[in-house]
């Protein structure tokens, strides 16, 4: 505001309600404006609408018949993100094996952005890692199978949420550890802050298999043993497939009548594509004749 007069100009703000007139702030609001003098007001908009927009503001000047009236024109657009890619495909994968791919989410708007991902159609129970199960040989999932109260949570992203600067992006790491035989078809969506939900999306592919392990040989023959006396044979795991597996030993349930024991010191373990594991198998017989048992 400029006062062109040879007076003292105390000058008000009148408030306005009218389109987006209460999206916008002036300070200071009134104040007085010695002669041939200037003052500067800051303006704030908070856009609520998207779209055009032209409001007028008026300041009232005492002893003025006229107010100075101040036009704003402007246009609100939606702030936006995008990813770089169009599908995140991650091909064949090997059931209970986390998949890790990366993505780019950048901020193409003038202001910065908070953002929150998620994934459609996913689980909230934490999904079971081979290479955590391997630690575990006397978990009764080997046995039994892996049961889940809720479904399981099988899409994780790192970061999951944060702020990009205006003009800036963030790399998105999203890791896939499947576990179910399926071919999946998700998006993971961006929610942002003050926005809304679901503002961009990107299309993941997979298809989980399990691979096929054969065991070689198929008899371990131990010929003569002493009762009660350790002897220690080994057997092959091997993997022909294009894909890791995870193999373990089902822990023996022994009994006083059981006639073999057995038992070995890498119980679980994992074979990777086109190779072998060599299993070790401690046996204890504890009846005399001729003995058979099962290993699971």
């Amino acid at each position: 505001l400029i006062n062109q007069a040879a007076i003292d100009a105390p000058f008000t703000y009148i408030h306005t309600t009218a389109n987006v007139g209460y999206c916008f702030k002036f300070a200071p609001e009134k104040g007085t404006i010695a002669p041939g003098g200037i003052q500067t007001i800051q303006i704030s908009f908070s856009a609520s609408t998207l779209g055009s927009f032209e409001e007028q503001f008026q300041f009232i000047v005492a002893g003025s018949p006229t107010s100075a009236i101040l036009t704003i024109k402007g246009f609100v657009t939606r702030p936006t993100v995008h990813f770089n890619i169009e599908e995140l495909n991650f091909g064949d994968i090997s059931f209970g094996f986390p998949y890790t791919k990366t993505c780019r989410l950048t901020n193409s708007s003038s202001v910065p952005l908070t953002f929150k991902l998620r994934m459609s159609d996913d689980g909230t129970q934490p999904a079971v890692n081979c290479f955590d199960q391997i630690h575990k040989p006397n978990d009764p999932s080997w046995r039994d199978g892996i049961h889940f109260c809720m479904e399981p949570r099988e899409f994780t992203m790192n970061p999951s949420q944060g702020t990009i600067p205006p003009w800036e992006h963030q790399d998105i790491e999203v890791t896939l550890c499947s576990q179910t035989m399926m071919e999946f078809y998700r998006r993971l969506l961006v929610d942002l802050e003050g926005i809304g939900d679901g503002v961009a999306s990107l299309t993941i592919t997979a298809r989980c298999l399990v691979p096929e392990l054969r065991v070689y040989p198929h008899v371990l023959l131990y010929d003569e043993c002493c009762l009660k006396v350790p002897y220690e044979r080994k057997f092959l795991v091997v993997n022909n497939t294009d894909l890791p597996g995870c193999y373990g030993l089902i822990p023996q349930k022994r009994k006083e009548d059981t006639p073999v024991f057995y038992s070995s010191r890498k119980p679980c373990g994992i074979v990777q594509p086109h190779s072998t594991a060599e299993i070790p198998i401690v046996i204890e017989v504890q009846t005399l004749g001729k003995n058979c048992t099962s290993l699971l």
